[in-house]
C-alpha cells in the first residue's frame, strides 16, 4: 500500500506541477512592463530609457510584435510617460500611463480615449482586469486603491475594501471573485495575496496568503484547478520568480527554477498557452511555453 500511494504520488502529484520553457527571449525594449495579446498581434508596454516610472518625461510607448515574438513597431504608440498595465476590449488597448488611462484603436494606433484620473492623488496607475461588459478595475499601487472605470460613460469610482489590498498591483476577476497581489509597502518585500468577494462596489476578504520568499510581487493569470501563476521580483536583481499558488491548499511552487528573471512584471497567458514575461530590469521580453 506504501508503495503504491508513492506512485501514486508520483503520477499525480508531478502532473499538477506547473513548470515554464523559454521558446523565445526578445530583447530591444526599455523597461518593458505589460504585455497583452490580442488577434495576431502582441503589445509590449515600455516605460521607456530611464527606469522612472511615476516621470511625466514623454520617453514611454508601446510596441507591436507578431505572436512568434517578432517586433513589427518597436514605438506602436509614442509620446506616453510612464505606460504600465494594458487590457484590450472591443478593439480598444488601454493603458495605464501614471494618472490616466488612454485609449489605442488597435487596428490603426489611433488614440481614442482618455480620462484624466489625476484628481485622485494617484502616480501609480498600474493593472487592469474586467469587471463586467463596461467597467474595468484598475489599481494604484502607490496609494493602496482600486478603481472601477466605466468605459462608456468615461467615468470612475472607488473600489471599498474592508481590508484594504497593500499596494494593489496585478489582479484579476473570476466571477463575483477577485485575487490581488501586492507591490507591498515602505520599500520592503512585504506584499501577500488577498482573494475577495465582489458586491457591487464593495470587496470583502476572503483569504490572504504569504508565498515564499516574500517579495514584490506583480503580476497573476489563472492556471486552473484552484492555481494561480504569480510573478515575484523577490529582489532588483536576478532572482524574480515565477510561483504557481493553489488557493485551495496554500501550496507555493516555482516555475522557472532553472529561469531566474530580472523584474518579472505583468505577465499575459495567450489563448495558445504561451507565456509573456516581461523583464523590465533586463530590457527584454520572454516567450515561454506554459507546462502545467
Amino acid at each position: 500500500m506504501r508503495l503504491f500511494a508513492l506512485l501514486f504520488s508520483l503520477a499525480f502529484g508531478s502532473a499538477q506541477a506547473a513548470s515554464v520553457m523559454v521558446d523565445k527571449t526578445i530583447p530591444g525594449f526599455s523597461s518593458p512592463e505589460s504585455v497583452v495579446a490580442v488577434g495576431k498581434d502582441v503589445f509590449v508596454s515600455n516605460l521607456g530609457v530611464k527606469l522612472e516610472p511615476m516621470e511625466k518625461d514623454g520617453d514611454g510607448f508601446i510596441s507591436r510584435l507578431d505572436r512568434e515574438g517578432n517586433v513589427k513597431a518597436l514605438k506602436w504608440a509614442e509620446k506616453l510617460n510612464g505606460p504600465k498595465g494594458m487590457i484590450a476590449v472591443d478593439g480598444v488597448l488601454y493603458v495605464a500611463d501614471i494618472d490616466r488611462v488612454v485609449g489605442f484603436h488597435i487596428g490603426n494606433g489611433k488614440q481614442v480615449f482618455e480620462l484624466d484620473m489625476a484628481a485622485t492623488g494617484a502616480k501609480f496607475l498600474n493593472a487592469f482586469t474586467r469587471y463586467d461588459s463596461r467597467r474595468l478595475l484598475l489599481s494604484a499601487t502607490d496609494i493602496g486603491k482600486v478603481f472601477v472605470i466605466d468605459l462608456k460613460a468615461k467615468k470612475f469610482g472607488e473600489l471599498a475594501f474592508d481590508t484594504p489590498p497593500k499596494g494593489p498591483n496585478g489582479m484579476k476577476q473570476a466571477g463575483n471573485r477577485l485575487i490581488v497581489v501586492e507591490w507591498g509597502t515602505d520599500g520592503q518585500p512585504n506584499g501577500t495575496v488577498k482573494t475577495y468577494t465582489l458586491a457591487g462596489m464593495s470587496a470583502r476578504l476572503d483569504r490572504q496568503f504569504s508565498p515564499s520568499p516574500a517579495g514584490y510581487f506583480d503580476g497573476v493569470v489563472g492556471i486552473g484547478a484552484n492555481r494561480w501563476l504569480i510573478s515575484n521580483w523577490v529582489k532588483f536583481e536576478p532572482a524574480g520568480q515565477l510561483q504557481v499558488l493553489d488557493t485551495q491548499t496554500g501550496k507555493v511552487t516555482v516555475a522557472n527554477e532553472k529561469t531566474p528573471l530580472a523584474g518579472p512584471a505583468d505577465i499575459f497567458l495567450d489563448d495558445q498557452g504561451k507565456l509573456w514575461v516581461p523583464g523590465m530590469m533586463e530590457g527584454k521580453v520572454y516567450r515561454m511555453t506554459l507546462r502545467r
